[in-house]
């Protein structure tokens, strides 16, 4: 151990220090109270670490299509098929 003093024991007795500082002096016997209690009930925290998300916009970007060019035209099958007795 090195001649320093531990941050615990520092941070404790500063503590301390500042308690007494700031407590009231003490009352008269008349003003005499009895201490009030508060109790706290433990709390259940429950939940999930969060994890860092990234997320990127990409810039828009142009579709170019060129439109589909028949060889064969299909009217004279669609006429034909719709001519037939279907059943």
């Amino acid at each position: 151990m090195t001649g320093r003093p531990n941050r615990a024991l520092c941070a404790l007795a500063a503590i301390v220090m500042s308690l007494m500082i700031v407590s009231p002096a003490p009352a008269s016997a008349k003003d005499k109270r009895s201490p009030q209690v508060i109790e706290l009930e433990g709390i259940d925290v429950i939940g999930k670490v969060a994890k860092p998300q990234v997320f990127y916009v990409l810039g828009r970007s142009t579709v170019r299509y060129e439109q589909l060019k028949l060889d064969q035209s299909f009217v004279q099958r669609i006429v034909a098929a719709a001519r037939q007795n279907p059943f």
